[in-house]
């Protein structure tokens, strides 16, 4: 039985292909599954990037990289030892400064990823989104000589949304420990007038024995 292809995790493929991973929000597990393909994207736009210079350039084209032999994916647990600089097949020296690259590309990714997602939700939050909205208006008919009349009219509508007061709220709840205080103060406040408001009334049933009905009918 042939040993199990690896990865050339000294090569600058295999940390672009995490980090491409982890830019679109990719967890450790769904990226150990999608390296593989990741790295053949990454060097197939490579090889069509040299075909396409010696074409412009007039040049004989050039030897391309292979994409055989690259594996599919990572095994998650793998992985995680990989990550964390605990890897039985790396000695002491690779795992410490392969473990600080995985380390490092994760973190840089998924920090610019977090910065995306923070100017969508600040631009929300603000009312700083605009929509367009295209209508299409279809006039058929004749005109007067008796020829076929088929317009089509296209109008675009740009509208800005309005701030989102929920957004914002919410931002602010975050970052602002001034208004999260005077927030949790009003809550608190909300709850104690809530409970002073409620009537706590006792009520006690007594149900009469039949001989007890029976007697009181008797003295009506």
């Amino acid at each position: 039985m042939s040993a199990q292809k690896k990865f050339d995790y000294d090569g600058e493929d295999f940390y672009t292909a995490i980090g491409n991973l982890a830019s679109r929000d990719y967890t450790d597990r769904e990226i150990v599954q999608f390296i593989g393909e990741e790295i053949r994207d990454i060097i197939n736009k490579r090889n069509d990037e040299r075909i396409r210079k010696a074409e412009d350039e007039g040049a004989e084209l050039p030897e391309l990289e292979s994409t055989e032999g690259i594996p599919d994916s990572l095994n998650p647990e793998v992985f995680s030892r990989m990550k964390n600089g605990e890897y039985d097949g790396w000695n002491e020296q690779e795992n410490k400064l392969r473990s600080m690259l995985i380390c490092q590309v994760l973190q840089r990714a998924r920090a610019k990823l977090s910065l995306v997602y923070k100017g969508v939700y600040d631009k929300i939050a603000l009312g700083k989104i605009k929509t367009k909205t295209t209508t299409k208006t279809v006039r058929q008919g004749v005109d007067k000589d008796g020829n076929a009349i088929n317009d089509t009219t296209t109008t675009e509508t740009i509208q800005e949304l309005p701030p989102n007061l929920q957004a914002i709220t919410m931002w602010r709840f975050h970052h602002d420990p001034d208004f999260r205080k005077a927030l949790q103060q009003m809550k608190r406040m909300d709850i104690s007038v809530e409970d002073k408001s409620i009537d706590k009334v006792k009520v006690n049933i007594t149900y009469n024995k039949k001989e007890d009905i029976e007697l009181q009918e008797q003295k009506k």
